[in-house]
């Protein structure tokens, strides 16, 4: 779960239009609308990657008057298909799949099943990505990929391998001490 206290406010007077905010909002909620960047209240996850990389310095985070929690309702999807498609990529459900948020596998396997499509959805609904999204997105690509969805390319994702199950059985082969295979 990820608790929102803050909201990406745009300075319009700032503001060039680059994009370059656009390309790295994980939740889509910064577009840039007649060289403006415009941000969607309702899916700011309040990462700051926009004002990280904003060179203009138009953008600001300014404190909620409501606090928003992004949690997925496990009890809308049924458990045991969380379990099979855990079972799939070889994670467990109750493994840690985002430290920034404290995200677990079969919350994200979840949402997935309540109809998550992109990385994007995952964010919106589970908080996995909001933060760093350097070790989280390649779990999640694989739990996509296990789920047969194909995820189009976006700047804003990197379908990185993350785990042993990723490393090419040529180089398994020829490392064998390193034990690539028959790990779970």
């Amino acid at each position: 779960m990820k608790v929102v206290n803050f909201l990406s406010i745009v300075d319009p007077q700032k503001c060039n239009g680059d994009k370059r905010c656009e390309n790295l909002c994980p939740s889509g909620a910064i577009k840039v609308v007649e060289k403006i960047a415009r941000v969607d209240e309702s899916r700011c996850v309040a990462c700051g990657k926009c004002r990280e990389v904003c060179r203009e310095g138009a953008i600001t985070m300014v404190r909620r008057s409501e606090p928003r929690e992004i949690v997925f309702d496990m009890q809308t999807v049924s458990q045991e298909k969380i379990q099979a498609l855990c079972e799939k990529t070889f994670l467990l459900p109750d493994m840690l799949i985002c430290a920034c948020t404290g995200t677990m596998v079969k919350e994200v396997a979840g949402a997935i099943i309540g109809g998550a499509k992109t990385p994007e959805d995952i964010v919106l609904m589970t908080g996995a990505g909001s933060g760093c999204g350097i070790y989280c997105m390649g779990v999640v690509f694989q739990l996509f990929k296990a789920a047969g969805i194909v995820i189009p390319d976006d700047p804003r994702w990197k379908n990185l391998p993350l785990t042993p199950r990723d490393i090419p059985d040529k180089i398994a082969d020829k490392y064998p001490e390193y034990y690539f295979r028959g790990v779970i």
